[in-house]
C-alpha cells in the first residue's frame, strides 16, 4: 500500500509540476531601440491583431499607448491619467489591410519601390536588405527576416541636406499569447474622452494628453501625399 501511495503522490507531484498545454500564439511581442538627430529611448511593443500596446519611459515617466479598433489611448503610467482619442475611419480602415499595427518598415519601403541590394545572416537569421533612394539623395533602408513576417531586424534614414542619420534597432522579435486585457488601461487609469476632430482643432493649439501620437498613423491614417 504505502508503495502504491508513493506513486500516485509522485504523479500528482508530476501533473502539477507538468506546464499548461500552451495556447496557440495570436501576437508578437518585440523591443527595439530608437536613436540618431533627437534622443535615444526604448520601446517595448505588443500586438494582436490590430490591437496594440507600447510603452517606452520620458523622464522617469511610463508612457503607455494602446490602439483597439476604435480608440488610441495615451496615458501617464505615474500619474495614471491621459486620453482616449477618437481613431480616424481612415486609420480604422487600414487594420484590415495590416499583418502588425507596427514593425512594416519593409512592407511600407517596398510599396514605395524599395530595392532589394542584397541578404546577410543577424544573430543567425536570413535578412534581406532593401534600399530606397530619392532624386536628391536622400536615403532609407531596412534589413527585414527573409520569410513572409517580414520582421524588420534595423531601419535607417539619411538625410542628405543635414547629414543626419536615424537608426531603429529591433534587439527581438517573439511570437505569442496575449489576454485581450494586456490592450486595456488598468483599473484606476483616469482617461479624457475626445473626440477625432476635437484632438485635431485642440492640438493645433498645444499639446493634448502625455505625450504626442508617436504612431500617428494609427490615430490618423495614412499621410498626405
Amino acid at each position: 500500500m504505502r508503495t502504491r501511495v508513493a506513486a500516485l503522490a509522485a504523479l500528482a507531484l508530476a501533473v502539477a509540476a507538468a506546464p499548461a498545454p500552451a495556447q496557440p500564439a495570436n501576437g508578437w511581442w518585440t523591443q527595439r531601440l530608437t536613436y540618431g538627430a533627437g534622443p535615444m529611448f526604448v520601446e517595448n511593443l505588443w500586438c494582436k491583431g490590430p490591437r496594440m500596446r507600447a510603452e517606452f519611459v520620458f523622464e522617469g515617466h511610463p508612457i503607455v499607448t494602446l490602439v483597439d479598433e476604435r480608440r488610441y489611448v495615451i496615458f501617464d503610467g505615474v500619474t495614471r491619467t491621459g486620453v482616449a482619442i477618437a481613431r480616424s475611419p481612415a486609420a480604422i480602415a487600414l487594420d484590415a489591410k495590416r499583418a502588425r499595427p507596427f514593425g512594416r518598415e519593409a512592407d511600407d519601403l517596398i510599396a514605395e519601390g524599395a530595392e532589394k541590394v542584397g541578404s546577410e545572416v543577424r544573430a543567425g537569421q536570413d535578412v534581406d536588405h532593401y534600399r530606397l533612394t530619392k532624386p536628391g539623395g536622400d536615403q532609407r533602408e531596412v534589413w527585414a527576416s527573409a520569410d513572409t513576417f517580414k520582421l524588420p531586424a534595423e531601419w535607417r534614414s539619411f538625410d542628405r541636406g543635414t547629414g543626419r542619420e536615424s537608426r531603429v534597432v529591433y534587439l527581438r522579435w517573439v511570437q505569442q499569447s496575449f489576454p485581450d486585457a494586456m490592450f486595456q488601461p488598468e483599473p484606476g487609469v483616469k482617461l479624457e474622452e475626445i473626440g477625432y476632430d476635437d484632438y485635431v482643432a485642440r492640438s493645433r493649439q498645444g499639446p493634448v494628453g502625455p505625450a504626442p501620437p508617436l504612431f500617428a498613423e494609427l490615430l490618423h491614417g495614412p499621410p498626405q501625399q
